[in-house]
């Protein structure tokens, strides 16, 4: 989800920094200039492939040097073609082994013909393809203008939903379009403005479009949120669990907004709330021994200093406190080798299985059961809600949706103190 970046991006920047100084988000890397309709241009960057990709179209495209004037190959409908990395430069290899002379890179992709659209590794994408060489392989850069990004982000972000939930596929456009205009960055100092996943929005390209979500961005076409005349970069999440979140109250180093204070989803005058149709309104999950010393070991250096000799095994696990909505504020964990606090999202990260998924919501209880030598033996957890609650409740947004409100409502709500204006 979108707003995951605020707390993710120094963890992804430790993961990036093996990619070598080429993957960082404010690496400079030559650009053609070249303008879209549709919007503004954003650059999103998409993976990173270890060796080579494979890049074609479904129209006539051209691979240009990082100039965008020199024509290193000429491809033609359906031909694929395999860029490949060569130590610190690539080369384009066509479909019958002949390859170009290798250059330093980057390239670029453009579609020739009207209407013609590149893929890459077999799937679709609108506008242009940047190709740069990285210490571990080629990183793969989707340029396009952002009414076009919309297309492939909203259906991802929302999910699949029905003409009568279209106020909040309207609303999702308006959010997913204020946090890409509030993450442009300076073309002439950056190699990209946001990533096409979790980190930022998730980004599908044309595999994902849909016609309710193309319709829905066209009906908001260039609608942002502001608040004090600046887009805001709008956070959202799947389901609050009852009621979103202040900023501080899940990401550390972050001040408060005034648009983003604690919203009751409760729907007036009913016990019930405009999200508990959400799959995880409420949750549990139960860690065995094993699964939690194994995730302490794996997961909890990167968040608290840790004996040489490792984590420990746990002996308890303890909620130290609630924010103001019910969210932990930090947990203390008890082990034969220390004892760690874990404060806000942090707790998400590391009360996992080991390359299991993060945990749904800091909204939670705990329960431990222990064998007789004092360690914990199983640790229950039950909760509420999916996402870090900030911002837009997306389940929130379709329960508005279906009982008549507006996405101008379902967004003001959310996002109290706000306006929706054209950006341009």
């Amino acid at each position: 989800m979108a707003a995951l970046r605020n707390w993710l991006f120094a963890v992804a920047a430790v993961g990036a920094a093996a990619c070598g100084a080429t993957l960082g988000r404010s690496s400079p890397a030559p650009h053609p200039a070249r303008s879209f309709d549709g919007g503004r241009a954003l650059r999103v960057a998409l993976f990173t492939s270890p060796k080579s990709i494979v890049i074609g179209g479904t129209g006539e495209w051209r691979l240009y040097d990082s100039g965008g004037d020199a024509t290193l190959a000429r491809g033609l409908r359906g031909e694929p073609w395999e860029i490949r990395r060569d130590g610190a430069r690539m080369r384009a290899v066509r479909a019958d082994g002949v390859p170009t002379t290798a250059r330093p890179g980057p390239f670029i992709a453009r579609p020739i013909d009207a209407g013609a659209l590149l893929s890459v590794n077999g799937h679709v994408y609108r506008g242009e393809i940047t190709l740069v060489p990285t210490d571990t392989g080629v990183l793969v850069i989707n340029r396009l203008p952002i009414e076009s990004y919309l297309r492939g982000v909203v259906p991802l972000e929302i999910g699949k939903r029905v003409p009568g939930e279209r106020a909040a596929v309207e609303a999702q456009a308006v959010a997913a379009r204020s946090y890409a205009y509030a993450h442009l960055t300076d073309h002439s100092g950056a190699m990209f403005d946001l990533t096409g996943g979790v980190l930022d929005q998730v980004y599908g390209g044309v595999d994902a479009e849909s016609p309710i979500t193309d319709a829905a961005i066209d009906a908001t076409r260039g609608l942002v949120l502001r608040f004090a005349g600046r887009v805001i970069s709008a956070p959202y999440s799947s389901s609050c669990g009852g009621m979103t979140a202040a900023a501080t109250e899940v990401w550390r180093g972050t001040g408060d907004y005034p648009y983003l204070t604690p919203v009751s989803d409760k729907i007036p005058g009913t016990s019930h709330y405009y999200c508990d149709g959400a799959p995880r309104f409420n949750w549990s999950r139960n860690l065995e021994r094993g699964e939690l010393n194994g995730a302490l070991q794996k997961y909890l250096k990167a968040y608290v200093a840790v004996p040489l000799n490792g984590a420990g095994s746990v002996r308890s696990v303890d909620i130290d406190g609630h924010t103001p909505t019910g969210r932990v504020r930090s947990i203390l964990i008890v082990t034969d080798h220390g004892q760690y606090t874990l404060r806000g999202n942090e707790m998400r990260f590391v009360l996992r299985p080991p390359g299991g998924e993060i945990l749904n919501s800091t909204y939670f209880s705990v329960a431990a059961e222990r064998d007789v030598d004092g360690f914990v033996r199983r640790l229950r957890i039950d909760g509420k809600g999916y996402g870090h609650g900030i911002g837009m409740c997306q389940w929130g947004a379709i329960g508005r949706a279906r009982a008549g409100q507006d996405f101008r409502t379902i967004l003001q709500t959310y996002y109290p103190g706000t306006s929706i204006d054209a950006i341009e």
